[in-house]
């Protein structure tokens, strides 16, 4: 009975980093959405994650630092790059690369 334990305990915290992980994404993709508004440019394709790493937060605690990158236009003719750092949960950086007023 308890030889399971280790592998059920591994499966919990593996779906619990997975849940977070969801709604750390669902939170970036709405700052992107408001980042492009915010900015008079469309926003234009889903979110793609480009890494995941371990560090600290503003106030020094220790969290998963997220990025994800995400193309947006101003006219049509050419896209742009931007990108978003999440820390755990929270917002913590958005950029977009410069482009044509």
């Amino acid at each position: 009975m308890f030889e399971f334990f280790p592998w059920l305990l591994g499966l919990a915290v593996l779906a619990l980093l997975w849940w977070q992980s969801m709604g750390a994404k669902a939170r970036a993709r709405r700052a992107a959405l408001e980042a492009c508004e915010a900015a008079e440019v469309s926003f234009i394709d889903e979110l793609a994650f480009k890494g995941i790493r371990l560090g600290r937060d503003e106030r020094g605690q220790i969290c998963l630092k997220r990025r994800y990158g995400f193309e947006f236009y101003r006219r049509g003719d050419r896209r742009y790059a931007g990108e978003i750092e999440m820390h755990a949960e929270r917002l913590a950086h958005v950029q977009l690369d410069p482009y044509p007023i």
